[in-house]
């Protein structure tokens, strides 16, 4: 038996039937908020207000039990954390959406109907100061850690406070390094051909993961998605887009869809077919692209978020 990862990182992928996507989904304007300027970043997608609608989230916290409540904390970073969160006063049931960009410790920015006067108090009682970043107030407490090559060696500078820098405001919340990435710009990620086609490949989405590979080879760019349930009863699925270099379609389109069937295994050696009861391959046309897909139908009792850590080398939950 092949197992999938390795098939498809000869195609220049490393892991560590349903229609396609448009302007109108809340992936895509999650992803015309942020900067396209780091677009080598990964970046994650959580629309939290569909999580509250369904029950899963209820009042400050999730859920205990149930097999979506991984996915309700999908790319909150340092913000998904309680003690930390409360430590600065953001009440996450006023957050309707997430997004991040960046390794771990990531980019993370929430957008909802927050006490702003609350956060800030917190923030500049424990010493930070405001600034300006852009149009945004920005809390600062000293700012992040940088590293250096100093006499041959790697040297760090500054501080570990995950909330070193926050931006601040009624609607939105963002913090973590390279906080500016979260914040818009001149550039978004829309602005990128590529991220439209995943994007739209992935489609209605309620929570997802895009990123290059870790190193150049036969794929530009991969999502991941969980389908948006119609309610919490609902069994998962999962969609998976790859978007292949131009002179290697073929080879990635033989590893993908030779390699991720329910056959198949994991890179952890972990059976698919444990969590996907179907999975159907097809291609989406986007922005003159071919993106290869995979659709998922998941075992029952499959946790929501399996195919999201899968495909998510940083582990974005």
């Amino acid at each position: 038996m092949r197992r999938f990862g390795m098939l498809l990182a000869l195609a220049g992928l490393v892991m560590a039937g349903c229609s396609g996507g448009d302007a109108g989904t809340g992936l895509r304007g999650a992803m015309s908020e942020v900067s396209g300027g780091e677009a080598d970043q990964p970046f994650a997608y959580n629309d939290l207000a569909h999580w509250r609608e369904l029950g899963v989230m209820r009042g400050r916290e999730p859920e205990a039990e149930g097999p979506w409540l991984d996915a309700a904390y999908f790319g909150l970073d340092v913000l998904g954390t309680p003690e930390l969160r409360d430590s600065i006063g953001v009440d996450l049931s006023a957050a309707d959406r997430a997004v991040s960009v960046g390794h771990r410790p990531a980019a993370v920015r929430l957008d909802g109907a927050f006490d702003a006067a609350a956060v800030r108090d917190k923030l500049v009682a424990s010493g930070g100061k405001p600034v300006k970043v852009g149009d945004h107030e920005v809390i600062s407490r000293g700012g992040y850690a940088t590293t250096t090559v100093e006499n041959g060696g790697l040297a760090v500078r500054g501080n570990d406070d995950p909330f070193a820098e926050v931006a601040v405001s009624d609607s939105v919340i963002a913090t973590g390094p390279g906080l500016a990435d979260v914040l818009g710009g001149p550039l978004d990620l829309e602005d990128h051909p590529e991220y439209v086609a995943v994007a739209d490949c992935l489609g209605d989405v309620v929570t997802a993961a895009l990123r290059r590979p870790e190193t150049p080879g036969g794929v530009r760019l991969y999502g991941v998605g969980l389908r948006r349930p119609g309610s919490a009863d609902e069994r998962p699925s999962s969609v998976i887009c790859v978007l292949p270099e131009p002179t290697a379609g073929a080879d990635a389109r033989r590893g993908f869809a030779g390699g991720f069937t329910t056959r198949g295994t994991t890179d952890q050696g972990e059976p698919i077919g444990r969590h996907a009861e179907e999975i159907v391959h097809d291609e989406v046309e986007s922005e003159g692209l071919t993106v290869l897909r995979a659709g998922v139908r998941h075992t029952a009792g499959s946790s929501a978020s399996f195919f999201l850590k899968t495909f998510s080398p940083e582990n974005l939950l």
